[in-house]
Formats: structure tokens, C-alpha cells, sequence
């Protein structure tokens, strides 16, 4: 059978690169002012890579790779202590595995939903060492070559929950990221 353009192929795999903005949700990533210090925690690039097999014209499975950095501005003001401030940098790494459903085809895009979990490690705010990620989103493929049919641009985004559970309790954050990609 003849495949629409902007379809991957069932029984093959498609290799991508991605990089984007990410914005945070929610109290972690908001000012926190405290008698001492006051600091922020700011998500912005990201860079991706995954490889999905694809099942079946609707269905694939995807294990992805994220890199995203962020900034940590702070101020120390103590009396009878000289006034600082600067800024620290840090990084969240994540591993996913995704399934990834693509129910509407056009002549040369697809719009696909993804969804799944993974582990993440980078320690910011009160997360620290390895912990755990769900991961949904939505995009489009778009694509640029008739003649290499894995060939495409791909435009989306994701809204990650990231949870650390401890032993007195855990903690939780989201954060939202966008994305444009070339897939191969």
C-alpha cells in the first residue's frame, strides 16, 4: 500500500533533534523571598533527541532524551553582613519512554499526542539526585521532502510533572515546554 506523505512508515524506526523554551509552573519556579535570601528558578532552553519505532501508522513507541537548563538568581541581605547577589545555573537531564498516537493525517502533516514517563536527574530548589517525570504532550508533523519520506519538521509542545518522593513527604513541579525538531 501507498503511504501519505507526512506518515512514518510502519516496522520503522525515525530518529529526531529537537531544542526549544521551557516556562515553569508553580511555586517552584517562582521568587522566593525568605529573611536572608530571596532567589528564583527559571527553566529556559532545552535540547532533545529521541528514536521511535514505529508499530503501526497510528502507533509508535519513542525513548527520548532531554537536556534543559535553568537559572537560579539570588540576593543575600543579612544586617551587619554585606549585601550579594548572583546567579547560579543548573540543569534537569531526563529519559523517557513515550507512546506516541497519531490519529489525524493530511496530505503532508500529521498531528501526533504523546505521552509517558522516565527518570530525571539535576538538583535545583528542594529536588535533588534521581527522580521521576510524567511526560504528555502534542505536535505537528510536517513533511519536507516527498522523495525522503522520514524527513520532516516537527512543531509541539509538552507539560512535564516532575515528583520527588522522600521519606517526609515529597515534592512536586511542572513546567511546559516548547519545541520545534527535525525528524530522520
Amino acid at each position: 500500500p501507498r503511504f501519505l506523505s507526512g506518515t512514518p512508515r510502519p516496522g520503522r524506526f525515525s530518529f529526531g533533534v529537537y531544542g526549544g523554551w521551557s516556562q515553569g509552573l508553580g511555586y517552584d519556579f517562582g521568587w522566593h523571598s525568605r529573611p536572608s535570601r530571596s532567589d528564583d528558578y527559571n527553566l529556559d532552553v532545552h535540547l532533545g533527541a529521541y528514536v521511535q519505532y514505529n508499530l503501526s501508522a497510528v502507533l509508535g513507541i519513542q525513548g527520548n532524551v532531554n537536556y534543559q537548563h535553568g537559572t537560579n538568581p539570588w540576593t543575600f541581605t543579612y544586617p551587619g553582613w554585606p549585601y550579594d547577589e548572583g546567579t547560579d545555573k543548573f540543569r534537569i537531564v531526563s529519559v523517557n519512554l513515550n507512546g506516541v498516537v497519531t490519529p489525524l493525517r493530511l496530505k503532508r502533516m500529521s498531528f501526533y499526542f504523546l505521552g509517558g514517563g522516565g527518570i530525571t536527574s539535576g538538583e535545583w530548589e528542594d529536588f535533588s539526585g534521581t527522580y521521576f517525570n510524567l511526560t504528555g504532550g502534542l505536535g505537528m508533523r510536517i513533511s519536507i521532502s516527498q522523495s525522503h519520506p522520514n524527513l520532516a519538521l516537527s512543531l509541539g509542545g509538552a507539560f512535564v510533572y516532575l515528583t520527588d518522593p522522600e521519606e517526609y513527604g515529597g515534592d512536586t513541579a511542572n513546567y511546559l515546554r516548547f519545541l520545534i525538531g527535525l525528524e530522520f
